[in-house]
């Protein structure tokens, strides 16, 4: 460089101050390229992994379980696995994102793998069956699953749109596209969201009405099965012992909230509530306040609270936690289906109506036709309406059986996880059903103020 004359010089300083200057005026865009072309590498090496994965052999042996994002052994899968496991005709493992959980699980005595390891890749490589609360992407490493089959349980009864009928998903935008190839491209890459065949557990008949659109399965792999998870609320478990004391031996009054668009619009939660408030009302009337909160959810509830507790990071299952709660009060969260099934009542606290469904989700329902109970826009009028069912003013005992027979037909308003397992034995598996011993049965538990 010794040897450049001036001009080259100032010619090389021009060009780097020139270059400098592009990099910051189309910074975006470059950006914008670069992680655009690092989603399509992944996705193409995801969509030929999954197309060589079809050529593997699988074993109708293997049976992989996996639920909750990988997070946990927990969800319907959780009940339907421990029926399967006893049956010694077929290998059921779990496969899981959470190392944490993973240990736990293997601790307790249950084959478990990380989603990443040679054993978890290996049982998502040879499985022949795959049984999940969510997607296959959130529950495994969906281009493996090419060739498998797949049955989704799903995680709820819900009003939101969801998948392939959110149109804010990619796979919506993909099945939507104007562009023919750009659709067709699309294309290749929402078919490893499902397994080589897929099936989804619904629960009712509208339900199963919109389930094609939404998971992208045939209307006769849709399955009218129920939720396995909520057999909990009709027998006494030993889950049943894990529950807190002080849940179980107080009338509990549970919030539980949805979020807004993944947490981008969730407001905090003293700004929706006036926590204060709530312990002294709770306070004279006997009540504790649990907060149950959606892992996108902001802010803090103060610990000098006597009578109202965030539970939100404790572990306990959804279901039992309903299953001991009094009155629910909620928003747009499908939790609120379940507990239907208990017949108490629920407050519908939507402080948002518009903006949600404006900014965050559509629904496959009118809100007003499906909400069992008081409605309400302001802290004001909730503590108004709290008030009134807390001293038994309860005028929603008929509408809640009607919604509930919307979003659950009678057969799959009691326990339904022998129905399902026998069906996936003889329907998937293609083996005899031989129905083991349940826990012992009994009614609802009439443990707090309200019955069922």
């Amino acid at each position: 460089m010794s040897d450049w004359t001036f001009v080259e010089k100032m010619a090389l300083l021009q060009t780097i101050l020139l270059s400098v200057i592009l990099i910051g005026v189309f910074r975006s865009t470059i950006k914008r390229i670069i992680n655009g072309t690092k989603v399509f590498v992944r996705r193409f090496i995801g969509v030929c992994i999954y197309h060589v994965a079809r050529l593997i052999p699988r074993d109708p042996k293997f049976v992989v379980f996996g639920a909750e994002a990988g997070q946990g052994f927990r969800g319907n899968t959780k009940y339907l696995y421990l029926k399967a496991k006893q049956d010694d005709r077929i290998h059921c493992v779990w496969v899981l994102k959470n190392p944490i959980a993973v240990k736990q699980m293997n601790q307790e005595g249950m084959e478990c793998y990380s989603v990443h390891s040679l054993k978890g890749i290996y049982f998502q490589l040879r499985a022949k069956t795959f049984i999940h609360s969510h997607s296959i992407h959130d529950d495994f490493n969906r281009y493996l699953l090419g060739g498998a089959t797949s049955i989704n349980t799903w995680h709820g009864v819900g009003l939101k749109k969801v998948w392939g009928a959110n149109q804010k998903t990619y796979t919506y935008k993909a099945l939507h596209e104007k562009n023919p190839i750009k659709r067709w491209l699309h294309s290749f890459v929402v078919r490893t969201q499902n397994a080589s065949i897929s099936y989804v557990i619904s629960t009712s008949d509208v339900v199963s009405s919109y389930y094609p659109e939404t998971y992208l399965v045939k209307k006769e792999n849709i399955l009218q099965l129920g939720q396995a998870r909520n057999d909990v609320f009709f027998h006494e478990t030993e889950e049943d012992e894990a529950v807190p004391s002080f849940i179980k031996e107080n009338r509990v009054i549970t919030y539980m909230p949805t979020h807004r668009n993944f947490g981008k619009l969730d407001k905090d939660i003293n700004r929706v509530l006036d926590l204060k408030e709530l312990d002294a009302f709770c306070e004279a009337h006997g009540y504790k306040f649990l907060v149950k909160r959606h892992m996108f959810s902001k802010g803090q509830v103060p610990t000098r609270l006597k009578n109202v507790v965030d539970i939100s990071h404790e572990n306990i299952d959804p279901q039992m936690l309903l299953k001991y709660t009094d009155i629910l009060v909620t928003d747009f969260s499908s939790c609120y289906t379940d507990y239907l099934l208990l017949n108490r009542p629920v407050l519908f606290y939507c402080y948002d109506l518009d903006e949600y469904l404006t900014k965050s989700n559509e629904m496959y329902h009118d809100y007003y036709d499906v909400t069992p109970g008081p409605k309400v826009e302001s802290f004001a009028s909730f503590m108004e309406a709290l008030e009134d069912v807390v001293n038994g003013r309860d005028s929603y005992d008929e509408e809640r059986k009607e919604v509930l027979d919307i979003f659950y037909e009678k057969k799959n308003q009691k326990t339904v996880t022998d129905q399902q397992v026998a069906y996936i034995f003889e329907h998937i598996l293609k083996l005899e059903y031989k129905k083991t011993a349940s826990v012992s049965s009994s009614s609802k538990k009439d443990h707090h103020h309200f019955t069922a």
